[in-house]
């Protein structure tokens, strides 16, 4: 346990929670018009005129509070912030309207984060860890994508400015449920040869966090398909009993292995 190494983690969580909410108000306020014409987002606050427009200043001054905040961990961690609100507004503005470069871009948002942490609390990133979290954030990325295909075949509509028709959504489920395989290879790759000695006490029951890990991916791709997907795939698992039991079931196998087992328990 190393405090200042927490305090970091924690200022930097909530450096990056500040900027991601002053981008989205900005983006919702950016998007007004195409989101009063969509059957589901017409009913966000702005669009839906619940929240008066000048509230949308709260945007530029939560990321200004990002900046502020990071700054106060390190230059470095202030320029990672600023790395990730420049990514965010060339995504709002130009790449969301371009296919596959949208998907790679909110992958590429979600990393950001990681490496930003690890900048923050002065963490070598492993090589593992970004293919195993890239493949994973851009199979959300598509899954996202696909719920919005999805409802366009069904006779919905897709918003204004995206680059996709609805006959792009084979392709694009396609990519997806490959990138939630690789993901999940990946950590398999890990776990038989990867991890460093000392690092676990009984490594072999992470193999357990594989079929757990897919079989939640593989509920979202479902979920996806039978057109229950119609938001942010981390807000529908948020809400879905199924999704909480495989974290419970992840989360056990990689607390038992960093615990030492009962002798009874030491099958491995």
């Amino acid at each position: 346990y190393q405090p200042q190494v927490m305090r970091s983690a924690a200022l930097m969580f909530l450096a990056f929670c500040l900027a991601a909410s002053g981008s989205y108000i900005i983006n919702d306020l950016y998007d007004l018009a195409n989101d009063r014409r969509h059957p589901r987002k017409r009913r966000r606050p702005f669009a839906s005129g619940a929240l008066p427009l000048h509230y949308g200043a709260a945007g530029p001054v939560l990321i200004a509070a990002a900046i502020a905040i990071a700054s106060a961990i390190s230059p470095a961690s202030a320029g990672m912030v600023i790395v990730y609100v420049v990514i965010t507004s060339l995504y709002s503005y130009v790449l969301k309207k371009k296919p596959l470069a949208d998907v790679f871009t909110l992958a590429m948002l979600y990393t950001i984060r990681i490496v930003g942490g690890a900048v923050a609390c002065g963490i070598v990133l492993s090589s593992w860890l970004l293919a195993f979290s890239g493949f994973l954030f851009l199979a959300l990325a598509f899954i996202k994508r696909a719920g919005e295909l999805h409802d366009a075949n069904g006779g919905g509509a897709i918003s204004k400015g995206r680059g996709y028709t609805a006959t792009d959504l084979i392709a694009v489920q396609v990519m997806g449920i490959s990138s939630s395989f690789l993901s999940s290879l990946v950590l398999a790759l890990y776990i038989s040869g990867g991890i460093p000695a000392d690092a676990y006490v009984t490594p072999q029951l992470l193999w357990a966090i594989i079929p757990a890990m897919l079989f939640w991916q593989c509920r979202l791709w479902l979920a996806t398909a039978r057109g229950y997907m119609h938001d942010d795939p981390i807000v529908y698992a948020a809400r879905d009993r199924v999704s909480w039991l495989c974290f419970a079931a992840m989360g056990v196998a990689f607390f038992t292995a960093t615990s030492t087992l009962p002798p009874a328990l030491g099958l491995f």
